[in-house]
Order: C-alpha cells, then structure tokens, then sequence
C-alpha cells in the first residue's frame, strides 16, 4: 500500500464506537478501539498517501442482530437486578429494530462504501454516518471531534500529518 501512494482503509465502526450502550461493553470497546486505531492510521499514513475512514452505521438488518447472544448462567446475570432489566430492555430495541421493515437494509452503508472508494484520495470525510436516523447523535459529536484531533496535531506540533499527502511530496 505504502508503495503504490493512493490507497484506502474504510473501517466499519459503529454508533457504540462513539457512545456506550448497557449491556454492549465488549462491541463498544472493540468499536472504541477500532475508531482510535483508524484514527491514529490516518496520521500515520497520510505521509504515504493512504487515506484512512471510518464508516459509523447505525441499527440496519442484518444478520448480527441475530445472532446476540443472552447470558448462559441466569442465576447470575439476576443477581444484576436492576441493571439485568435494564439490558433486557436495551435488548428489546435491537429486537424491535430487526423485525421492524422501518429499519433499513445495509444498502445505504453499502452505498457510503462506493462513495468513499470513488471520492479522490485526500478529499475523503475521515467519519461517515451513513444511517440518517443516527447523524442528529453522532455528527456533533464527530465535529468536536475533528477540532480536538486538530487542535492536539498543532499542539504536538504535527499539523502536516492531518492533511493527506499528494505521491510527488511523499519522501521515497
């Protein structure tokens, strides 16, 4: 990748990459995770002209939500009280979603895909939110962002790293 100059890696985070949700601490910490890696590659990769993205897709249908598991030691999980109940309601909005045909199908991701692969090189929105429903929640939250990623480029004094880099200014 580093060879050619004009590569691209979309990540496919979500919105618990952004924001926590009960119950779902192990996929909002891996997406946690994803999100600063993508976001570390992107400076990192810049110099050699390779862009990296994240795509934050909201609930679609697809076959993930089907495949949640509930917990196997009942006993346990209702020593939580409380906070048991709370998951299980969280659980019935997923559940809701899926059997919902209000809910959309992955084609607007899909479609976000193509438009980051067919956008140019260094032109490309380091974050897309491709599910109308979550851009009011994550759009805000994506711009403070972006100031703040900007904000620590100039305050380890690195702004270069935040714009990607033409191949001919590329060192070999």
């Amino acid at each position: 990748m580093r060879r050619q100059h004009s590569e691209l890696l979309i990540h496919v985070s979500s919105g618990m990459g952004r924001a926590v949700v009960l119950g779902f601490a192990a996929y909002c910490a891996s997406k946690f995770a994803l999100e600063a890696l993508a976001d570390n590659y992107r400076y990192e990769l810049a110099p050699f002209g390779i862009d990296s993205v994240i795509v934050e897709p909201g609930i679609h249908q697809t076959p993930i939500l089907e495949k949640f598991l509930s917990p196997v030691d009942q006993d346990r999980a209702a020593e939580y009280g409380s906070t048991a109940d709370a998951i299980k309601k969280v659980q019935g909005v997923f559940d809701a979603a899926n059997s919902s045909p209000e809910t959309p199908g992955p084609e607007g991701v899909v479609r976000a895909f193509v438009q980051l692969i067919e956008t140019p090189a260094g032109e490309r929105p380091f974050r897309t939110v491709p599910t109308a429903a979550l851009r009011p929640l994550l759009e805000p939250y994506n711009a403070v962002a972006a100031t703040i990623r900007d904000t620590l480029a100039q305050v380890f004094k690195v702004p270069e790293l935040t714009v990607l880099q033409q191949p001919s200014s590329v060192g070999a």
